[in-house]
């Protein structure tokens, strides 16, 4: 069935959302504030607005990708005032619990379902159809828009009838996945400095019990071709890692290998990388520890 789709944020993950919807024959209009994020997104055959009302004018779904809770809120009154009462907004952003709630209830009054829908994939997943969806609404809300979700997504996840619990699930994978990652290049570089041969330091951890997809995929895939190329942040692992921080203070939680992870992504994020593709912090870790690390190249 063919859908009314807009979408609210055209940089690299939501202009390729938004490039899968319109070749699984949706009616696909988007809208960016950058000019060159726009001019992409038209090139991959979205009918860009030249503004946010103007994209949503009609449509029967609306998905917001963008980059931060601060930014998700200043779009939101454009949104709520613009969205047709019905609709439903699909809520992708890398935001946070309490601004995902909060925009919930204020949908709601405008007649809008909110389906909070972070996702774990990145831009890769989303260029394959094979993201993590971790939708948290009314199960009703999941089953109703399950067919755009799928144009994207390989698992959809129902996390909880609460818009919020997937910005909860996404923020402590996220966090997770940074404290692996920054804990498998410190192991690494440790390796290195007791000179042993990282590849096969690499094959004796991926056959035993600290094997975990920074060791298989992550460090062999990127940090040993020296090819940086996730297409995620240092700077957004870092926020990430602090909303989650957030959520954990707000329960009352003091997580000190969490609190450690977001501390150094930060430190890193501060000192000039918060630019650089995250699979950075392997060789940075290396340096920092005073050994090379060797790229294949």
């Amino acid at each position: 069935m063919t859908a009314t789709i807009a979408v609210v944020g055209l940089g690299r993950l939501g202009a390729t959302v938004a490039r899968r919807l319109v070749e699984a024959g949706h009616r696909v209009s988007g809208f960016d504030v950058s000019a060159d994020a726009a001019g992409h997104a038209r090139g991959l055959g979205v009918q860009v607005a030249g503004s946010c009302p103007e994209a949503l004018r009609g449509a029967e779904t609306v998905i917001t990708v963008l980059p931060d809770a601060a930014v998700v809120e200043a779009a939101a009154p454009e949104i709520l005032a613009a969205a047709e009462p019905g609709s439903c907004w699909l809520e992708m952003s890398s935001s946070h619990p309490e601004t995902t709630r909060a925009l919930a209830a204020r949908a709601a009054e405008h007649g809008i379902a909110l389906l909070d829908i972070p996702v774990a994939g990145g831009v890769a997943g989303a260029e394959k159809g094979v993201l993590t969806v971790m939708a948290a609404g009314p199960a009703a809300l999941v089953e109703r828009t399950r067919p755009v979700l799928e144009v994207f997504g390989q698992r959809i996840i129902h996390i909880s009838e609460r818009p919020g619990d997937g910005d909860v699930a996404k923020t402590i994978n996220n966090l997770l996945a940074a404290a692996n990652l920054a804990a498998a290049s410190e192991g690494l570089a440790l390796g290195l400095a007791a000179g042993l041969d990282v590849d096969i330091l690499l094959d004796v951890l991926n056959a035993s019990s600290a094997t975990s997809f920074a060791t298989t995929t992550q460090i062999p895939t990127f940090a040993r071709a020296g090819e940086y190329s996730a297409r995620f942040t240092i700077g957004q692992y870092a926020k990430d890692a602090r909303v989650a921080l957030d959520v954990a203070h707000r329960h009352g939680m003091e997580p000190a290998m969490l609190t450690r992870a977001h501390d150094l992504w930060n430190a890193l994020a501060d000192d000039g990388h918060a630019g650089e593709d995250y699979t950075r912090i392997t060789p940075l870790t290396a340096e920092a520890s005073g050994v090379e690390w060797p790229e294949r190249g």
